[in-house]
């Protein structure tokens, strides 16, 4: 990786010194990684006048000596809030964070994304996962901490999902992509955890969740869930869609993958691509869990542009012998 990182500076260096000094940076040229040691946010919006036109901006943040300036129209995200994270979430004055002495998410890594003009950074895209602390480890015995709750253990470091709606945990899934109940995932199996590691109470917060084998948590329900989803774009028919995951109850139940139709103002209408068979996975039990892997080619994907959204649908026989259908909507890696 840094061999690769050295080329990539070495390119870039060797770019700007081909290019005339009173050129200018293209809108997303600019990406800094740091800790941000300040937030602050405006009571109204300000707006500067650029020789790129003018560009208004909602407040800054001070990142590793950088002073970048938010774009009103920013996106502002963190892994599992993508839709009402702001900037003032990420200020001294705001909250803190479960396990954390300081407000917001100060001290904490933010990733930058923008423009640079005449020496100022203008972000279009703020994310912070506050601090990337990953543990890929064994499940050990749960523990009884001083609130009275059993908590699960990684190696015996503590984990517990993270339920600040800034960043909230998602659903503990296996690795067929099926949502699991955390507090039943199986001594000595692997577990992977992503999230912010609190020293003070030896305990790590998570958002993202993942047990090689853990009771489901409803193993009676017929369910589906979608692992990862990437789409690629070619062009001339030759456009790619990849979609992973697993079901249950049926575990070799007929998976119809969907994308969002094109056909303006229907933006909750979804269009098949096409179907994949499940396959049983015999490690399973209790239910019996099928993986489903849909490898779709030579298709023509409207406009050009990979869709941000995949939905993947199985039915299943209800008690009553009545068909029910159970569905997930995933986000798709385009390209």
């Amino acid at each position: 990786m840094l061999r690769n990182l050295m080329f990539g500076a070495a390119a870039i260096a060797l770019a700007a010194l081909s290019t005339p000094a009173s050129a200018q940076l293209a809108a997303g040229d600019v990406e800094i990684e740091g800790p941000m040691s300040h937030v602050e946010v405006f009571a109204a919006p300000k707006t500067d006048s650029t020789v790129l036109g003018p560009r208004t901006y909602i407040g800054y943040i001070n990142l590793m000596g950088v002073t970048v300036k938010v774009l009103q129209t920013a996106l502002i995200h963190t892994p599992t809030n993508t839709t009402t994270a702001t900037l003032k979430d990420f200020a001294l004055t705001s909250p803190k964070l479960p396990g954390r002495t300081t407000g917001g998410f100060i001290g904490g890594t933010a990733i930058i994304v923008g423009e640079s003009i005449n020496g100022q950074v203008y972000a279009s895209d703020v994310f912070s996962d506050l601090f990337e602390h990953v543990v890929v480890g064994e499940a050990t015995a749960p523990v009884i901490v001083n609130d009275q709750v059993s908590r699960a253990t990684i190696n015996g470091m503590i984990i517990r999902p993270s339920t600040d709606k800034r960043m909230p945990a998602g659903a503990p899934i296996n690795g067929l992509g099926l949502k699991i109940d955390a507090d039943a995932i199986d001594t000595g199996t692997l577990v992977a955890a992503e999230g912010y590691f609190s020293p003070s109470q030896n305990t790590l917060y998570y958002h993202t969740l993942e047990a090689d084998s853990a009771r489901l948590l409803r193993p009676e329900a017929t369910q589906i869930g979608v692992l990862r989803a990437d789409c690629r774009v070619r062009g001339g028919g030759r456009d790619e869609i990849q979609v992973r995951g697993g079901v249950a109850n049926p575990a070799d139940g007929l998976v119809i993958i969907s994308i969002p139709s094109p056909t303006p103002n229907n933006p909750n209408r979804f269009v098949q691509v096409g179907t994949v068979q499940a396959v049983p996975d015999p490690a399973t039990s209790n239910p019996v869990q099928g993986q489903f892997d849909a490898d779709f080619r030579n298709l023509t994907i409207a406009s050009g542009v990979c869709p941000t959204l995949v939905r993947a649908r199985v039915n299943g026989t209800g008690a009553d012998g009545s068909i029910v259908s159970a569905t997930v909507t995933a986000d798709m890696e385009g390209r």
